[in-house]
């Protein structure tokens, strides 16, 4: 087998996760419309997203190590602390319409509503629900806006030529507002100062993994908020 060229190694390391964890998010949608709510259904048919999450961890997860020969693993100490600082700031911004209560407090994850007493089920669903989140979102979504998209806004025949972090209106505004527009309308603000943030800090910094920080932190503050704060509508 040939050696993949430049552009296809791009794609394939990171756009592709994006577009792999965007097809179990439309498959959710899709078998959603079929759930069942009734006391006697199953616990797959009464909340297909307690298996359908996990699926997308697992094969995203696998995806991922598949391709990792391919990712500029940029880690440094300062630059990565600067990312979860970040995060921290970020998510904390994000979460005030709900700490204030001014968006709808219902739905939302609750595995205890589904499993009941079955503390072995509930515990793997958490630990799932947050290698998803802490783990392969992070990464699938920042190799997309960070490491893909801003580059292909840059120089969409060759983008592969494009240095990390190179800056640019265009960028800024493309992945800020395609950021925005994959969360709930009343995450806009959040996510609109999240991706500000975010872009900043990769042309800062001209790395990858400070970025991937942030976000990990973020969704870790966001899924301890939602298991401890009594806020599962937040995942």
């Amino acid at each position: 087998m040939p050696a993949p060229t430049g552009d296809s190694l791009l794609y394939r390391t990171y756009a592709y996760p994006f577009v792999l964890f965007l097809m179990f998010n439309l498959l959710l949608a899709f078998v959603a419309g079929m759930q069942w709510e009734h006391p006697a259904a199953p616990w797959w048919q009464q909340e297909p997203a307690m298996w359908l999450y996990p699926a997308q961890t697992l094969v995203c997860g696998v995806y991922l190590w598949y391709v990792r020969r391919g990712v500029e693993w940029d880690w440094a100490w300062k630059p990565c602390l600067l990312g979860a600082l970040f995060g921290a700031v970020g998510i904390g911004l994000w979460l005030v319409p709900y700490v204030m209560q001014w968006v709808p407090q219902d739905g939302g994850f609750r595995p205890e509503e589904v499993f009941g007493e079955n503390g072995a089920a509930i515990a793997a669903q958490y630990t799932f629900r947050f290698a998803r989140a802490v783990l392969v979102v992070p990464l699938v979504e920042e190799f997309f806006w960070r490491g893909f998209l801003m580059r292909w806004c840059v120089n969409r025949d060759y983008p592969q030529t494009v240095p990390l972090g190179t800056p640019g209106w265009l960028p800024y505004i493309v992945t800020t507002v395609c950021f925005m527009a994959v969360h709930l309308p009343q995450d806009y603000a959040g996510a609109f100062i999240f991706g500000t943030l975010a872009y900043w800090l990769v042309v800062k910094t001209r790395r990858l993994m400070p970025v991937v920080t942030m976000h990990a932190v973020a969704n870790l503050i966001m899924g301890l908020c939602a298991v401890f704060g009594d806020m599962p509508q937040l995942w």
